[in-house]
């Protein structure tokens, strides 16, 4: 006796249109039928698949992915083989996830190369991509045909990373956009990185410098890079903006400075300005005084070159690594060696928010969304609870509480 699903599979594929097709049932035949069905014979005429039989015994599965395509072929020994597998490549046509045969062999190195080359990288960002997947995705990947990888791969590889937890999130984001570009290019049915659990990032505390950290850099580093920390702490700004900052964006006057542009490396190697990566890094910062005041004494100093960089060593654009090698042994005299330029950014920050600056405008001024602003800074914030007891105390009451009249928190 016939299991009950094999039985409706049969019933199933009796009433295909493939089988239907082929042994003429349901469907109206000759000529007089077709000419009273003009759109029955137009779709005859873009038949997407049909079987036949081979003389040699087996049964030719035929279709095209598209009508007026070329013809795909695959042959079975069993008719119903032949059957099932025209079902599949008509639903993943329907799907969209139709692959071709050819494609199914083609590797994560041969798609990287043309992907890589179409990809509108700065010089700096492709020399890093480059890196990432020659040292840690081609050691694993480069071989393997794009539609074998799966989505435990992905995991498996990314724990295996000898990198640390927010280096390894880069690399697979890097691995999962090429492969979500993949999926866009009908090489893939689905990103299997979409949903790869990552490894954990643990995110500690930011801890601000304090005034004296901050003037023993200063003093540390040569006189004509000390610009960098009174731009990094006291305006929140990158590196690469600092470096890329010129006498035309600031305004002594009003006391504020327009970040619009950066320096990055160019084809050739040579540091040069560029605008920022994201429409939020073009911003407005406010100055204090202090900033104000230290620029102008730089600027004596050390006048601008001839574009109007600020921060500079020779009269050209500075490199990153000309910088970080006059960071290091700053850092190192200051007794801070694990300080990075970055955490005069976070200083800066930390610094407002604290003093009671809104998230929102800390935000547009660090060139940031509030939401990542408050993953990194939320422990800086302070604690109005007593305020808050008080503003619903007479929000509900109509009389506010000692502590809101007074001013004197809990």
């Amino acid at each position: 006796m016939r299991h009950p699903a094999d039985q409706k599979r049969r019933r199933d594929l009796q009433h295909h249109p493939l089988r239907c097709r082929e042994e003429g049932h349901g469907r109206p035949q000759g000529r007089a039928a077709r000419a009273d069905h003009p759109r029955q014979e137009r779709r005859d005429s873009v038949a997407v698949a049909s079987i036949d039989k081979r003389p040699n015994g087996t049964w030719r599965a035929r279709w095209r992915e598209y009508p007026g395509g070329p013809q795909r072929t695959k042959a079975f020994p069993r008719k119903i083989d032949a059957e099932r597998y025209l079902v599949e490549v008509q639903h993943q046509l329907a799907r969209g996830t139709y692959i071709r045969p050819a494609d199914l062999k083609l590797t994560v190195g041969d798609y990287w190369s043309t992907w890589s080359a179409r990809q509108p990288w700065r010089t700096s960002t492709r020399e890093r991509a480059s890196l990432n997947y020659d040292k840690h995705i081609a050691p694993t990947f480069k071989h393997r045909p794009l539609t074998s990888i799966r989505r435990g791969d992905i995991e498996d590889w990314g724990q295996s990373l000898p990198l640390a937890a927010s280096t390894a999130g880069l690399v697979i984001s890097l691995f999962s956009a090429m492969l979500r570009s993949a999926v866009d290019d009908e090489l893939l049915a689905a990103n299997p990185a979409l949903r790869a659990k990552r490894p954990t990032v643990e995110h500690g505390l930011v801890q601000p410098l304090t005034r004296p950290q901050i003037e023993a850099l200063r003093a540390a580093l040569p006189p004509w890079a000390r610009v960098a920390v009174t731009l990094g702490a006291g305006a929140g700004l990158r590196f690469g903006e600092a470096a890329g900052l010129t006498v035309d964006r600031v305004d002594f006057l009003r006391r504020e400075l327009v970040v619009d542009r950066q320096v990055v490396l160019s084809r050739s190697g040579r540091p040069t300005l560029a605008p920022p990566k994201t429409r939020r890094s073009f911003r407005t910062v406010p100055l204090p005084e202090v900033v104000v005041i230290a620029l102008g004494r730089h600027l004596e100093l050390h006048p601008p070159t001839t574009e109007g960089l600020i921060l500079h060593g020779t009269g050209e654009p500075l490199n990153r690594s000309t910088f970080d090698k006059r960071w290091t042994r700053a850092r190192a005299a200051a007794g801070l060696p694990g300080t990075k330029y970055h955490h005069l950014r976070h200083t800066y920050a930390s610094n407002l928010l604290s003093g009671g600056v809104s998230v929102a405008a800390v935000a547009d001024w660090l060139g940031h969304t509030p939401a990542v602003l408050l993953r990194t800074y939320a422990h800086v914030i302070p604690k109005d609870t007593a305020r808050a007891r008080a503003i619903v105390q007479e929000a509900l009451t109509g009389q506010a509480e000692d502590s809101l009249r007074t001013g004197t928190s809990i």
